[in-house]
């Protein structure tokens, strides 16, 4: 006995079919509108090739078969996996930016010290150690982030050459990414990043340089796009046999929306050819940064549901630039945020629901949030100089599992599977609220476009 998944959403489109997504599994499908009246009641005359289709995509499923239990099972598994772990360094809580709607503007001003590197480090080895024990390898993430992590450039390069000393000790597969904003990228530092070990980049622009000025600014006020963008053009030139991923987000606000399709038409321009660099679209919100120059900004920030649907219209003109200069697969790729239409299913919504995943600040502060970076009333704990790490009465908050109750109003939703209940820092702030990033309508309204695409 089969029936049709819990998670399933089904638009009619043209040429009498239907478009079929499952959030559970992430497939998309076409077929015949007729099959609707079938689907609804899946023991009527299903062909056997389409009931073996829906069946493997999990548009439909075995009677008998609870999908709460199933996701539950693969949320755990992904938040206890001791064989993955991810640390988020911030080598720098300082900046050369003053960019108004930063949500780390807290003035820390500091560099991260030698012993908490060489803390970070026993961490690692720890891990490690349990891990080969367990005969099982050690996959590890490293994030640089900030503040603006270039200020400490030489500091990333040592840490890594350390990091590939245990790879000499333990079975450890690691890879590296960094967010920037790009001031200091030259192609030089680029070169010795991707040999030390780091591959993926995320350099950020706020449309063409008219607008990019006027929100990205030095802390003198002084500009920044020009020299930010002749580095992205020399590393562009660099050759082709030097692999990595470089992702241009571009925020945007309502009055810039202009100002950042001219800059897409440019990155066609001038990266279209270059599959190593993405570009991608986020709405700026107001993420209760504390500086005050915020509200000058605030009747400029669009609501949460026009964001989306404007960051979906930007993507959609992108991917139509670039499909005569890429492959489709290459645009519609996991790494490719350029068209994120129909979200692909996650285990948890952000790391910071995972056992070991660490936010590590400057002094060796331990933050559940990349939003919290420097705010110590908000951190979970320390690491301390062994590698231990001490937590505080704020961590347990942050564990708190999504599947603790059945009458949890998340568990009966179809969003479930691509959303886990939304971000952990929304639904502390307001617990008898849910914390939803997207709505059934959104979803809807993003099969549509993706119909489009199948004309």
């Amino acid at each position: 006995m089969i029936r049709e998944s819990n998670y399933n959403f089904k638009i009619p489109i043209k040429d009498g079919k239907l478009l079929l997504y499952n959030t559970k599994t992430g497939a998309v499908a076409a077929v015949k509108e007729n099959i609707l009246q079938s689907l609804n009641n899946p023991k009527e005359n299903l062909p056997s090739d389409v009931i073996m289709m829906l069946k493997t995509e999990g548009f439909l499923i075995p009677e008998e078969k609870d999908e709460i239990v199933e996701i539950q099972e693969w949320h755990n598994k992904h938040i206890n996996d001791s064989s993955l772990i991810s640390l988020t360094l911030l080598p720098a809580e300082a900046c050369n930016f003053a960019c108004p709607y930063c949500f780390q503007y807290r003035k820390r001003n500091k560099l991260m010290k030698t012993e908490v590197y060489d803390a970070v480090l026993r961490l690692v080895e720890r891990m490690a150690l349990e891990n080969y024990k367990q005969g099982n390898k050690t996959f590890l993430k490293i994030l640089w982030f900030g503040g603006e992590p270039l200020l400490a450039t030489n500091a990333i390069l040592n840490f890594h050459k350390r990091v590939k000393e245990l790879c000499e000790k333990f079975p450890i597969n690691i890879s590296g990414s960094i967010v920037t904003n790009g001031y200091f990228l030259d192609s030089n530092i680029f070169k010795q990043l991707v040999h030390a070990g780091i591959n993926d980049f995320q350099v950020t622009l706020d449309g063409e340089k008219s607008t990019h000025d006027k929100l990205r600014v030095l802390k003198n006020g002084g500009p920044t796009f020009q020299r930010i963008y002749n580095n992205l053009k020399s590393i562009h030139n660099i050759s082709q046999e030097l692999k990595f991923n470089l992702a241009i987000r571009v925020n945007f606000l309502r009055s810039t929306l202009q100002s950042v399709q001219n800059l897409a038409r440019r990155f066609v321009k001038d990266f279209g050819n270059d599959h190593r660099f993405i570009m991608y679209f986020r709405p700026v919100y107001n993420f209760e940064t504390t500086r005050n120059d915020i509200h000058s900004l605030s009747e400029d920030i669009l609501s949460y549901k026009d964001g989306i649907r404007q960051q979906l219209s930007l993507a959609l003109e992108m991917f139509k630039e670039l499909k005569s200069l890429r492959p489709e697969a290459d645009l519609l790729s996991p790494y490719g945020k350029m068209l994120e239409l129909l979200p692909m299913p996650t285990p948890c919504w952000c790391e910071s629901e995972r056992r070991y995943s660490y936010i590590i600040g400057a002094d060796g502060l331990l933050f559940p949030c990349d939003t919290y970076v420097g705010s110590k009333e908000h951190s979970i704990g320390y690491l301390a100089s062994s590698g231990e790490t001490i937590y505080n009465q704020n961590f347990s908050q942050w564990k708190k599992s999504l599947f603790y109750s059945r009458d949890n109003p998340c568990l009966s939703c179809r969003l479930l599977p691509i959303c886990m209940g939304g971000c952990r820092r929304t639904r502390m702030a307001s617990p008898n609220k849910t914390a939803c990033f997207l709505t059934e309508d959104d979803i809807i309204f993003s099969m549509h476009e993706y119909a489009k695409l199948l004309n």
